[in-house]
């Protein structure tokens, strides 16, 4: 089995995980009812790998196995290969409306960087054991979440706290270990967890420096989730909550163990370390073209609020929204730039130490120019386009519910006095009701937080920016002018 169906997918959660929401255990995810947005969702991107007009994009063929998998666990060879992913990526997101950070789309393309970092840095061991679990998926087609981070019980350090997941035993056949880590974006209606790095570990952290996959369902690991944000009030007047919830969870080791083979990295600090910043960049693709997806969804809802309330026709909103739209042009063209990026950087490994040197006219130092836009052109455009939504929707976006416009005794009244220029009033509330989704809800409120980080603490960021070889490149070219002028 390599590409599984919508119901697949769901009765494979069905393997008694333990799951608790709202501070209660949880012994089914799929009939909960918190989780029938996202499941749905999530089955609909099963199905549509089966859709004759899709499957080409969002599935491939391996080229050893000759098996059909997702095109988001191709690993690339030439640029016809990164064309392909982006392709897939964009079809992807845009199925989603670039609502879901964590799709295992992402998953499956930071899987593919983590090995392609080990093998920059000569783990070959560590990078063929990855390798083996990312040929597990491709047969399987499992959905994959991450968590990365230590608990935040000590925010003056970079260390990792005691209470940070650690080994605890050494056994034959493999590792046990107790601890937290958050943020586990999908966690209760993914498959398996991958454990990896995000901070570098110091020395005397060894045990610290994890790398490692399990299922959800293993035994001693539970998952604790936030509150749910959808709460059951349906898709007219909670449209993305009930569709695209994630949700978020810690999860909690308890002496859980883990056996050898599914262990790709316990202590080895270069190898956990070279992992981040070594990557060649499948990742920053998948987030780039989800980014993309929901900066054009913001720009056409704004553009639909605007006309919803007649305010389309008023040059103060078409600056508005025009300006959003420039913003979206710029991120597709940034989409085919980091494509080509990716693709200069997958020729250069492959030659190696035979690699071109960069001639006159060319950069010095590689660029990276994903991450770059998702540390940095991302953030902004996302805020900024939800600004201008509830600019242009105002106090509108404060509707009553379709509730009301389903009451007998006031439904009438609705009709009659909530309306737009020649848009009815179901029309009307319908758009703000989405609006209201999309700005001011505990959804929307939670979208925003999570641009602002998606990438990580962006002050560290732009230290790390400030840290890297492409610093020294514009440095060297000020360092020029400044030795031209004593020379003149």
């Amino acid at each position: 089995m390599a590409i599984r169906t919508g119901e697949q997918y769901r009765q494979s959660l069905q393997d008694g995980r333990r799951l608790f929401v709202d501070g209660e255990r949880v012994d089914d995810v799929t009939a909960h009812p918190a989780f029938q947005g996202v499941l749905s969702t999530l089955g609909a991107l099963y199905d549509a790998q089966a859709d004759p007009e899709l499957a080409g994009v969002l599935t491939t063929t391996d080229a050893d196995s000759g098996e059909v998998h997702s095109t988001t666990l191709l690993e690339a060879q030439d640029h016809d290969d990164v064309l392909a992913r982006l392709r897939c990526d964009r079809l992807r997101t845009d199925l989603t409306y670039g609502m879901m950070g964590r799709l295992p789309d992402f998953m499956n393309a930071y899987l593919l960087d983590i090995r392609s970092s080990l093998l920059f840095v000569g783990k070959q061991a560590e990078a063929d054991r990855l390798g083996e679990y990312i040929q597990r998926l491709r047969r399987e087609d499992l959905a994959v979440t991450h968590t990365l981070v230590d608990p935040q019980s000590d925010r003056s350090t970079q260390d990792a706290p005691p209470e940070a997941l650690h080994v605890v035993e050494r056994r034959d056949g493999g590792i046990v270990v107790s601890g937290a880590r958050l943020l586990s974006t999908l966690a209760p209606v993914a498959n398996e967890v991958f454990v990896g790095p995000y901070v570098p570990r110091r020395p005397g952290q060894e045990e610290y420096a994890l790398v490692f996959t399990l299922p959800l369902a293993t035994e001693g690991l539970s998952i604790v989730c936030r509150q749910a944000y959808d709460r059951g009030d349906g898709r007219f007047d909670t449209p993305l909550s009930s569709r695209f919830d994630e949700s978020d969870a810690i999860l909690v080791f308890d002496e859980v163990f883990v056996p050898e083979e599914r262990v790709v990295v316990a202590g080895d600090l270069d190898a956990y370390n070279g992992i981040v910043r070594n990557a060649v960049g499948y990742g920053p693709l998948q987030g780039a073209a989800r980014s993309t997806a929901k900066l054009r969804f913001l720009a056409g809802l704004a553009t639909v609020a605007a006309r919803t309330t007649g305010r389309a026709g008023t040059p103060r909103y078409q600056e508005e929204i025009g300006e959003v739209v420039g913003r979206l042009n710029v991120a597709e063209g940034l989409l085919d730039g980091i494509a080509l990026d990716l693709s200069r950087r997958i020729a250069n490994r492959r030659a190696g130490a035979d690699a071109v040197a960069p001639g006159p006219g060319e950069p010095e130092v590689e660029s990276r120019v994903g991450i770059s836009a998702l540390t940095f052109f991302f953030p902004e455009a996302i805020a900024k386009a939800v600004e201008v939504l509830r600019l242009v929707a105002g106090s509108g976006a404060i509707a009553m519910t379709e509730g009301e416009l389903r009451n007998d005794e006031i439904g009438h009244l609705i009709e009659k006095y909530v309306h737009g220029p020649d848009v009815p009033a179901e029309r009307r509330l319908q758009v703000m009701r989405m609006v209201w989704d999309m700005t001011c809800s505990p959804f929307a409120a939670r979208q925003a937080l999570y641009e602002r980080y998606y990438t990580g603490d962006p002050i560290i960021g732009r230290v790390l920016f400030f840290s890297s070889p492409k610093t020294g490149e514009a440095e060297r070219m000020a360092e020029r002018l400044l030795a031209d002028g004593l020379r003149g």
